[in-house]
């Protein structure tokens, strides 16, 4: 398992997937922005809401 409380360089690894997390809420909301204006974005939408997801599942485990 990812030990999330780890140094990556600067940051723990929770902090790096936040940062991953926002830009993969920033990438579903465009996907999501051109889906409804014109049905187009759909792989951005489904890629954002995967990442997003995933993130989700790994960072939902307590700290120490």
């Amino acid at each position: 398992m990812i030990d999330l409380d780890r140094r990556y360089g600067i940051w723990s690894g929770r902090v790096w997937g936040l940062i991953v997390n926002l830009l993969a809420n920033a990438l579903a909301l465009y996907g999501l922005v051109g889906f409804l204006r014109d049905g187009t974005h759909v792989v951005p939408l489904v890629l954002g809401v995967l990442v997003t997801a995933a993130c989700i599942l790994l960072l939902a485990k307590p700290s120490r």
